[in-house]
């Protein structure tokens, strides 16, 4: 019996470390009109671990799929190009923001409002799911970007 009490315990703590190793800092979600289809969400994931992590899009209550995009310079022009996953190296960071890394939220189920919430999760390549939850902010309201590229960081 205190065997297993033990075995218990050490599950409990290990699960909270796996589940700080990524951090997920200022998430909002773009608000735009109401005839939009489609629409994108914006964050910074720190990576605490001492391994690289592979991120996945998984699943939102406002849309119907999520998709990680990324923007490309191609023949003089910005593409938007879909990214299966994205890495984040040991102890690195990468920022989903406009002109970036961004996470595509697709054929909405609902209207999304300037002071609404939205939830979405990321999937890390060990299974674990990451919830979020975003606010919305309409995108006449949002601050100039101050990262037009994808950023990395130490």
């Amino acid at each position: 019996m205190v065997k297993m009490w033990r075995i218990s315990l050490c599950v409990l703590v290990v699960i909270p470390l796996l589940a700080q190793a990524l951090e997920i800092e200022n998430p909002y979600v773009r608000g735009l009109p109401p005839t939009q289809r489609n629409t994108a969400a914006f964050f910074t994931v720190h990576n605490a671990s001492d391994k690289a992590v592979e991120l996945k899009a998984g699943t939102s209550d406002a849309a119907e799929r999520l998709e990680i995009h990324s923007h490309r310079h191609h023949d003089g022009m910005m593409m938007m190009q879909e990214e299966g996953s994205v890495t984040i190296g040991a102890g690195k960071s990468i920022v989903f923001s406009p002109g970036g890394y961004h996470l595509m939220l697709i054929d909405l189920t609902r209207p999304v409002r300037d002071g609404d919430e939205v939830s979405f999760s990321l999937v890390a390549d060990d299974g674990e799911e990451i919830m979020v939850v975003a606010p919305v902010i309409s995108v006449l309201k949002e601050a100039p970007s101050k990262h037009e590229h994808t950023e990395m960081h130490p």
